[in-house]
């Protein structure tokens, strides 16, 4: 928050975002994810963040837009992320 405070780029907003998510603050997340997405800068892993924080808020349908993007600009953006977001995909087209 005190980077945020100082400078409201694009990656500190994904980097805030995905703090908050894995504090479990999703909603607040979300917010962020969203400024880090909205300037039109392309990054896969941004686009993998927003979804998994949409997914977990709920927003199953945005979270596939997010991670389907994600893979379509760099399916090897990250291993780790990658693997998380099909699997995520996978577990989003079978309902769960």
């Amino acid at each position: 928050r005190a980077e945020w405070a100082r400078r409201h780029s694009v990656h500190t907003a994904d980097a805030l975002a995905w703090a908050l998510h894995r504090s479990g603050r999703d909603e607040e997340a979300l917010r962020y994810a969203r400024r880090a997405t909205a300037t039109g800068y392309r990054s896969a892993a941004f686009l993998h963040h927003r979804g998994m924080i949409e997914r977990a808020v709920g927003d199953h349908r945005a979270a596939r837009a997010s991670l389907t993007a994600a893979l379509r600009l760099n399916p090897g953006f990250s291993p780790l992320g990658a693997r998380e977001a099909k699997a995520a995909l996978k577990d989003l087209e079978a309902g769960r």
